[in-house]
């Protein structure tokens, strides 16, 4: 099977389930009361981030008279998946219905909605998963991969600014943390001393903490060459490694 052709199929399929479950949201669909749940709502309770996953498998009985076939099971959030029976269930028959949460960076309480679309969008029913998450400590390094000394790390080398024309204006998202056990002051040395760009001069952090900055720039008139600053952050008195601010030639 081609690549392009694996494609396709994909695509016929996630579109099919948005179908369905646009059928629900908009009330075409019949809660079918028949296909009956041995419990509606599965608490987790308290679970902790590092221990990964965890799944439930909810029991659906078919007491009506006619045969039931889960075409989707629906739970909105990438963090939710599910596993179903796709056989058709015939009356009197148990079907299956695993649904998995994953915890990782999804520190609090939760509570998950899983909508079954039956008999092609005909009927449907609902269950929920819910609990709380004691989050973990992560590695600084999984948000902000560049160190640049004494503690001090960055979620870029380099901070590209698109290509602008005369008077626009761009801002630039950085992330910076302090992986110390004290609190650090930063200040930013600007070389060449580019007044221009508006960054912040100096910035507490606390043992541990991180936080988003961001650099705003106005394009002032047309550059027909690429230019970049250079920000020295400086620690205890200790200039570390440069963060450069790059500028493409304007449009």
């Amino acid at each position: 099977m081609t690549i392009l052709r694996y494609t396709y199929i994909i695509a016929i399929f996630f579109c099919a389930s948005i179908l369905l479950t646009a059928k629900a949201q908009n009330g075409n669909s019949i809660f079918l009361q028949s296909f009956q749940y041995d419990k509606r709502i599965h608490d987790f309770g308290t679970i902790q981030e590092k221990d990964g996953k965890v799944s439930h498998t909810f029991l659906f009985t078919n007491k009506g008279s006619e045969t039931v076939t889960i075409n989707d099971v629906n739970a909105w959030c990438g963090c939710t998946t599910a596993q179903f029976t796709k056989e058709p269930v015939r009356p009197g028959k148990t079907a299956k219905v695993t649904i998995t949460f994953d915890p990782d960076h999804r520190p609090g309480k939760f509570s998950k909605e899983a909508v079954l679309m039956l008999n092609g969008g005909k009927y449907y029913t609902r269950i929920w998963v819910k609990g709380n998450v004691i989050g973990m400590k992560h590695p600084v390094t999984e948000d902000h991969p560049y160190a640049y000394g004494s503690g001090l790390y960055m979620s870029h080398r380099v901070l590209p600014f698109p290509p602008m024309k005369v008077g626009e204006e761009k801002d630039m998202r950085l992330l910076i943390a302090n992986d110390n056990k004290e609190t650090i002051t930063v200040e930013f040395i600007r070389r060449p001393n580019n007044r221009v760009l508006q960054f912040p001069q100096k910035i507490v952090l606390k043992p541990g903490e991180s936080k988003r900055i961001y650099a705003h720039y106005t394009i002032k008139k047309n550059y027909h060459y690429s230019r970049y600053i250079l920000l020295i952050p400086k620690v205890n008195g200790k200039e570390l490694q440069p963060l450069k601010i790059s500028f493409p030639p304007t449009l």
